[in-house]
């Protein structure tokens, strides 16, 4: 009963989280203890990928607000692409901010840097749109669109990608044999990981 009545409270701080549209990062044990294991993706497990370049933050510690402006901005395309959102993928869900915050942790914490909430070297991250798409005619090409703004300390700056399956950096060929909703999953992962990368490595040429 106690246990039960733990994880309705910890359920009830995530949804509070949500509802003021931010997470500090890390979230891992808060979301670990009421979201199944593929989040509120159904299916195979969500896949983070590491990012291109390798980065060494040798232990500093970051406090990282992750805030989700999606709602307030409803934005119709990114700064970086003249495709327009459907906003009908899976990843409109309010819920894709923990997959984004679960990302960050684990890019940053793989760069060698220390997420920890009583830090007093603050980084603010809006995320402020993220869609996945199929366009073309018989031959597909799968586009994965994602654009977040940083504040850290007096620098401020808005990033954004328009990633595809033909790209340098995609997981995947465009002749991969995947299905499409396996390829637009990818492909949105693939979009957050290089706006994260980017994000990591100006913060980077800040240390």
């Amino acid at each position: 009963m106690t246990q039960k009545l733990l994880l309705t409270f910890i359920a009830f701080f995530i949804m509070k989280f949500v509802a003021g549209q931010i997470v500090i990062v890390p979230i891992g044990i808060i979301a670990g203890a009421v979201m199944p294991e593929h989040g509120f993706l159904p299916g195979k497990k969500f896949k983070f990928y590491s990012t291109i370049n390798k980065y060494e933050f040798n232990g500093h510690k970051f406090r990282i607000e992750l805030y989700d402006t999606r709602q307030n901005l409803k934005l119709h395309n990114i700064q970086c692409s003249d495709l327009e959102f459907t906003n009908t993928s899976e990843f409109s869900d309010p819920q894709c901010i923990f997959k984004v915050g679960q990302y960050v942790d684990t890019l940053f914490r793989q760069s060698g840097a220390i997420l920890d909430t009583s830090a007093p070297d603050t980084v603010q991250i809006r995320f402020q749109g993220i869609d996945a798409r199929l366009i073309g005619f018989g031959y597909l090409r799968v586009h994965g669109l994602c654009q977040m703004e940083i504040k850290y300390h007096d620098f401020l700056k808005t990033y954004c990608i328009d990633i595809t399956d033909a790209d340098k950096n995609s997981p995947i060929s465009p002749n991969a044999i995947v299905s499409r909703l396996t390829a637009t999953r990818i492909m949105a992962s693939a979009s957050i990981r290089e706006v994260i990368e980017q994000i990591i490595a100006d913060l980077r040429s800040f240390k």
